[in-house]
């Protein structure tokens, strides 16, 4: 282990006995897993909740050690939870303070000390960060060489190259498995942010007091539309499912994205009066550490929000603004991104299309939920991903006839829910089209900004406040919602149909080119033309059969290779 890692400790009960590994923050903390704590606790005989701790390098002392109570969840079903943090009871000099990091890369190598059987002295092993898991708290690890991680690893770190911690192991299907699972950073932040907050090397939403203002108390949702749209935003947030983007605007908009994300802030929230947490109707307060990376644009140049963005989730820095989309395909999924005021950047439209757009379009694919706020009604380029429009509502319903009562309004719900069902497959469909045929053939078209996420979230706000909608002003604004949220789930539709079209269309040329091209080969062979043509054969084929495909030209020279087939065959004829 290098001068950087941190300090290893083994997790033994009052007798002695080794029942896991553990990590040292500093000289007072102690990072493990719930259940080598539980194991320990258990085998002391009546010692009550204190196990023991031994440091690397200090082989001969035993440091007493109790469970942090704010940082304790015992294992969940599902392969939740299972997080500890030990409080030694004297404090060891010495100690350097451990980095923790909450992004990783696919395919990064960690380093991994436990104490299998028979080892008492430890060992170190080597292995690959994959992919999460389904519910997104922990992350595959895949064995890269003999030794892998075993029994007896449960609670040591993962360590990255430069010694900054990834993750703690948890879960070893069996001796000598293929794989095992350590638990994520934003899983152990979300249980024990209390210490570890101190520890990251990234803070998640790091934001200035200067220019995110902390959460008050929420009078954005007395309303019953932002009260759903917090609720909805909150549980699409905490999804762990796949990514996507959701653009809100007018209204209390940008006051309900300050909360939502000052709420993630360990520091925030200890600052906000009692009743914004305390009082916050259900499904309403956001995780702590939700949120990967935030930031408010009012007044600031691209160039300034791309950089904020890039320090908040620990990625290089130079020439982010161009390629922060590309960045982030490396990272670890799922990543959390919040862009506030949009709109009053020093220049929206720039920071749209320069930045955030190729995050939008490509949010699908690389794991990535983006939420954007604007003061004002969204643009008309985002209008695909608005979540929902908080702007003023009509100032009494419409007439009835097409909007109709309650009963025609379910029914129109219910259609809308299967029109956005079909929506979502059609995107899907695209997006796995567009991504076999884009790196194999040039000029494929581009992403787009998928808005199945978004109608999700917006639909069922509107389910929320239909029930609510007694009142002329509401009811004015959900009748006219409905109408948006149609017609965007219809054009939404109409796109991804058309991508999916247009990449099966050139995947089907090239097809056909590949196609005549072994006819006219076969045709050669048939003359016995295979080697005196072969250069020309050879042309066609490597453009038809390389990455990067270029069509029109590949076409060009199976034409060429066609006409000096026949050219051949005619010659001999004669």
């Amino acid at each position: 282990m290098g001068r950087e890692d941190p300090w290893l400790a083994r997790i033994e009960d009052t007798q002695g006995r080794v029942h896991g590994a553990g990590t040292m923050l500093d000289g007072e903390y102690v990072l493990t897993c719930a259940h080598v704590v539980e194991e320990a606790i258990q085998a002391g005989r009546g010692a009550g909740r204190e196990v023991r701790v031994r440091i690397a390098g200090r082989p001969d002392d035993a440091y007493p050690a109790t469970v942090v109570e704010s940082c304790w969840q015992p294992p969940l079903p599902d392969q939740r939870g299972d997080v500890a943090i030990l409080a030694l009871r004297s404090v060891v000099p010495g100690v350097p303070r451990a980095r923790i990091r909450r992004t990783w890369q696919h395919d990064e190598i960690v380093r991994i000390f436990g104490f299998p059987a028979g080892t008492d002295n430890g060992q170190l092993v080597n292995a690959r960060i994959t992919s999460y898991d389904f519910t997104g708290e922990r992350v595959q690890l895949d064995a890269v060489l003999e030794p892998r991680v075993d029994h007896g690893f449960s609670g040591a770190a993962a360590l990255a190259a430069g010694g900054e911690i990834l993750g703690v192991i948890a879960v070893v299907r069996a001796p000598l498995a293929e794989s095992s699972w350590m638990i994520a950073v934003r899983t152990l932040y979300k249980y024990a942010s209390a210490v570890l907050d101190g520890h990251l090397t990234s803070r998640p939403s790091r934001v200035l007091p200067s220019d995110w203002p902390p959460p008050q108390v929420p009078e954005v949702l007395d309303d019953p539309v932002q009260l759903a749209l917090t609720r909805h935003l909150v549980g699409w947030l905490a999804s762990g499912g796949p990514g996507g983007v959701c653009a809100i605007g007018g209204g209390g908009a940008v006051a309900l994205t300050s909360r939502l994300v000052g709420l993630t802030v360990p520091g925030y929230r200890r600052a906000a009066p009692d009743e914004t947490v305390s009082g916050a109707p259900p499904g309403t307060v956001p995780q702590l550490g939700e949120v990967d990376a935030a930031v408010d644009a009012t007044g600031r140049t691209t160039e300034q929000v791309a950089q904020q963005l890039a320090e908040s989730l620990g990625l290089l820095t130079d020439r982010v603004t161009d390629d922060l989309s590309y960045q982030l395909e490396e990272l670890g999924s799922p990543t959390v991104v919040v862009v506030n005021a949009v709109d009053l950047a020093a220049d929206p439209g720039e920071l749209y299309y320069r930045l955030l757009e190729p995050i939008a379009a490509r949010a699908s694919s690389i794991g990535v939920r983006l939420l954007l706020a604007y003061h004002g009604a969204p643009p008309r380029y985002v209008r695909s991903a608005v979540a929902a429009s908080l702007g003023q509502p009509a100032a009494t319903a419409p007439p009835s006839g097409r909007h109709g009562g309650a009963t025609q309004f379910d029914n129109r719900l219910g259609r809308l829910d299967r029109l956005v069902e079909e929506v979502g497959t059609a995107e899907r469909d695209a997006r796995v089209c567009r991504d076999h045929v884009a790196p194999r053939i040039l000029g494929a078209p581009p992403p787009q900004v998928a808005g199945a996420a978004a109608l999700t979230v917006r639909l069922r706000v509107l389910r929320d406040t239909g029930s609510a909608a007694a009142g002329s002003t509401l009811r004015g604004w959900l009748l006219g919602e409905l109408d948006t949220c149609e017609e965007a789930a219809a054009r939404s539709l109409v796109r991804a149909r058309r991508l999916n079209a247009e990449c099966t269309a050139l995947l089907a040329r090239r097809n056909r080119a590949r196609g005549r091209l072994d006819a006219y080969r076969s045709e050669a062979a048939a003359r016995g033309l295979i080697e005196e043509l072969g250069e020309s054969y050879e042309a066609a084929r490597r453009l038809l059969y390389s990455s990067g495909c270029d069509l029109p030209l590949a076409e060009l020279r199976v034409e060429e290779y066609h006409r000096a087939v026949r050219h051949e065959i005619d010659g001999r004829q004669t």
